[in-house]
């Protein structure tokens, strides 16, 4: 009992391992990854400073700051990613 539950957790790690150097070895899916990151927090700053401009009527202010912010975090979680593939 012991070694069929033994053997059968193995089995699955070593499947999840190699599952994981799939996508690791994945160029495709990295770029993606790091595309999305910093476009999609782009949008989002854009987004929600277009959205505080128009409750507040202050055109251009909110939405340079929260572009800006939606830059910085974007290429902050660009480094995040490429830091942990060395």
């Amino acid at each position: 009992m012991k070694n069929d539950l033994s053997d059968r957790l193995e089995q699955k790690l070593k499947k999840i391992k190699k599952t994981n150097n799939h996508y690791k070895n994945n160029g495709y899916s990295i770029g993606l990854k790091i595309s999305l990151d910093l476009i999609s927090s782009i949008i989002v700053g854009v987004l929600i400073g277009l959205g505080l401009d128009k409750i507040f009527l202050t055109k251009p202010i909110f939405f340079i700051i929260f572009l800006v912010l939606g830059i910085i975090t974007g290429f902050y979680s660009l480094f995040k990613t490429m830091k942990k593939l060395n």
